[in-house]
C-alpha cells in the first residue's frame, strides 16, 4: 500500500518541505516548499505550506538540532540487543550533567561484536535530549496540526540521503552548513561514526561582513550572494570591491575552518582512519567557489551531495535548491525505514507516537473483520452449493418419477422407481412371451435400457441420468465418483453384442470437484 510521507526541515533561515509517495519501496517525490522564517511564525508557515499543498501525510519526519543534543559512541561488551538497551542508561549516567529521568534516550547499534571484551565489543551510537526540548519540539508541531511519527537528529538527514545513493566503504565527510549552525556526520563503512554540530554558518559570514564594511545585514547578505570566494586575484577598478567583500568572506570562515579541522583532525586520530572526501549541502554551501575553497583549506576532496536528477525531474519548485533538498529527502527516506534502521527516533516513552497504536489497532480489527466476512462468504457459498444439489437430485428423481408414472400409469404407490422399473420391464417380458409377441423382432428401448442395467455391477457407483436412443444410436448421460470408473462402465458396455462401438465423448469434473460428469455415445 502506497504511503505519503512528508520531510520537514526547520532551519533557522527558512522551512523546507518534501512530500513523497512510497510504494513497495520505491520513493517518488511529489512535491517542495520553501518558505522564509521571517514572513511568520513557525506554526503559521508550516501550517500555511501543508493548506496550500493540500498535504495530508501518512508519516511527517521531523529534525531536533544536534546543539539541543548529546551524542555519545559506546563499546558494549556484548551483542545482544536487549541487553544493550537495558544497560545504556548505566554507561551513559556519569557523562551528562543532568539526571536521566529528565531526558530521552534512543540508540542504534553501529556494529554488532562477539563479546570478547570492551575491544571487541558492540559499537553503539546513544542520543540523549531533555525532555523539556523535545516536549517544546512535539508541541510547535502541534499548534500546527502536526504529529510528526518519527524524529531524528538533524545531523543525520544527510547520511540517510548518502546511503541511499552513494555506495562506498571509504571513509567519508557529510557537512550540511546552513545559516547558524552547521552539521557535520562522518561516514565509515556505510555506519555514521561520528557527529557534531557548529553553532557556525552563513550568517556569521554575513555579520562579518556587515562589521567590517559598515553596511546593513541585507546589503552584507546580497554581497555575499553575488560576490563569493574569489580564488585567484583579479586587476581593475570594478574588482576592487569584489576582493575585499571575498577577502572578508574568508576572514568569516576562518573560526569554521578552524572548528571543521578540529573535528576531522580527531575523528582520523581516535579511529586512524583518513576521512578521504567532504560532501557539502544546505543554503550556505550555495556560496560561490566554497567547494574549491574549503578543498585548498582542508587538504581534501570536496563535492557537492547531489540527488539524482531523475529523482528530481518531476518535483517542482526545486530550481535553485539543489543544496537544500538533500536535507529534506533524508528526512523522508528516514521516515521510509523499517524498524531496525540506522537512525534515531526520539519519539519514546511518554512522547511516544500515539496514532501509531491506533493505527495498529485499526489494522488488527481490518484483518480480524476480513476473516470473518471470508468465513461467512465460505459458509454462504458451500450452502448454496449445497442446496443446489440437493434441488438438482430432488430434480433428477421428479423425472425420474414422472417418466415412470407416464411409462406405468397404473401405478399407485411409489416407493422405489428403480426397482419397481426392472419388475416392470420383467412383467412386460414374461407378458409378450405368455403371448408369443417379441420373437425376432428388434430389442426396444426398455429391453435395452435394463440390459444395461444389468450389466453395470452393483459395487460400480455411476449414475445414469438421462437415457435417449434413436435407431440406431443411444446416448447415456450421468455421474460417477471417478474417471476410472466411467472407464470401468464403456468396458463393460463394449460387452453386450449388441453394441457395436461405445465411446466415452465427454468425461470432466463437476463445479464442485466432487464428481465425473460423462457422456457415452453407443452405436447400435
Amino acid at each position: 500500500m502506497a504511503r505519503k510521507i512528508v520531510g520537514l526541515d526547520i532551519g533557522s533561515h527558512s522551512i523546507k518541505v518534501v512530500v513523497a509517495r512510497e510504494r513497495l519501496g520505491r520513493i517518488d517525490l511529489q512535491q517542495f516548499y520553501e518558505r522564509p522564517v521571517s514572513n511568520g511564525s513557525l506554526q503559521e508557515i508550516i501550517r500555511g505550506i501543508f493548506q496550500e499543498g493540500k498535504i495530508h501525510p501518512d508519516i511527517v519526519v521531523s529534525s531536533v538540532p544536534g546543539n539541543r543534543v548529546s551524542v555519545h559512541y559506546l563499546k558494549i561488551p556484548f551483542s545482544d540487543e536487549a541487553k544493550i538497551v537495558k544497560v545504556i542508561p548505566y554507561e551513559v549516567e556519569g557523562v551528562i550533567p543532568f539526571p536521566l529521568e529528565d531526558m530521552v534516550i534512543d540508540q542504534f547499534i553501529l556494529s554488532k561484536g562477539n563479546g570478547a571484551g570492551p575491544e571487541h565489543g558492540s559499537s553503539v551510537c546513544v542520543a540523549l535530549i531533555k525532555k523539556e526540548t523535545l516536549k517544546d519540539h512535539i508541541d510547535s508541531l502541534k499548534g500546527a496540526y502536526i504529529d510528526p511519527k518519527v524524529i531524528e537528529l538533524e545531523s543525520l538527514a544527510l547520511y540517510h540521503t548518502y546511503t541511499e545513493w552513494y555506495k562506498t566503504e571509504d571513509t567519508v565527510a557529510l557537512l550540511d552548513i546552513g545559516a547558524s549552525r552547521s552539521n557535520l556526520c562522518i561516514v565509515s563503512k556505510g555506519k555514521p561514526g561520528y557527529v557534531r554540530t557548529f553553532n557556525r554558518g552563513g550568517n556569521g559570514i554575513t555579520s562579518t561582513i556587515q562589521d567590517n564594511l559598515g553596511i546593513g545585514f541585507e546589503e552584507a547578505e546580497e554581497k555575499k550572494i553575488s560576490t563569493g570566494i574569489i580564488l585567484y586575484e583579479t586587476t581593475g577598478v570594478e574588482e576592487d570591491d569584489k576582493e575585499t567583500v571575498s577577502s572578508v568572506i574568508k576572514k568569516g570562515l576562518d573560526p569554521f575552518i578552524t572548528e571543521l579541522k578540529q573535528s576531522l583532525h580527531a575523528y582520523e586520530i581516535q579511529y586512524n582512519e583518513p576521512v578521504s572526501k567532504l560532501y557539502i549541502a544546505g543554503g550556505s554551501s550555495r556560496l560561490i567557489n566554497i567547494d574549491k575553497f574549503l578543498g585548498n583549506e582542508l587538504d581534501l576532496e570536496v563535492e557537492h551531495l547531489s540527488v539524482p536528477n531523475e529523482m528530481l525531474q518531476k518535483l517542482p519548485g526545486v530550481e535553485g535548491a539543489g543544496t537544500l533538498i538533500p536535507t529534506c529527502i533524508g528526512l523522508v527516506l528516514r521516515g521510509a525505514q523499517k524498524k531496525h534502521a540506522s537512525g534515531l527516533n526520539f519519539r519514546k516513552g511518554e512522547y511516544f507516537y500515539r496514532k501509531e497504536v491506533k493505527e495498529s489497532t485499526g489494522r488488527i480489527l481490518y484483518i480480524i473483520a476480513a476473516i470473518i466476512v471470508v468465513i461467512l462468504l465460505g459458509s454462504i457459498d458451500f450452502y448454496s452449493r449445497y442446496q443446489d444439489r440437493v434441488a438438482r437430485h430432488q430434480q433428477i428423481k421428479s423425472d425420474i418419477r414422472k417418466a415412470y408414472i407416464e411409462t406405468f400409469p397404473g401405478t399407485t404407490n411409489i416407493v422405489s422407481e428403480n426397482q419397481q422399473l426392472k419388475s416392470a420391464v420383467e412383467e412386460l417380458k414374461k407378458k409378450v412371451t405368455a403371448l408369443g409377441g417379441g420373437k425376432n423382432r428388434a430389442m426396444g428401448a426398455l429391453d435395452l435400457l435394463n440390459t444395461i442395467n444389468e450389466k453395470i455391477p452393483k459395487e460400480l457407483q455411476v449414475n445414469i441420468n438421462d437415457f435417449f436412443m434413436d435407431k440406431s444410436k443411444i446416448r447415456l448421460q450421468g455421474n460417477s465418483d471417478s474417471f476410472e470408473n466411467v472407464e470401468r462402465l464403456k468396458k463393460e458396455l463394449e460387452g453386450i453384442t449388441l453394441f457395436k462401438k461405445v465411446d466415452v465423448s465427454e468425461a470432466k469434473l463437476s463445479a464442485d470437484q466432487k464428481l465425473v460428469k460423462f457422456r457415452i455415445i453407443i452405436d447400435l
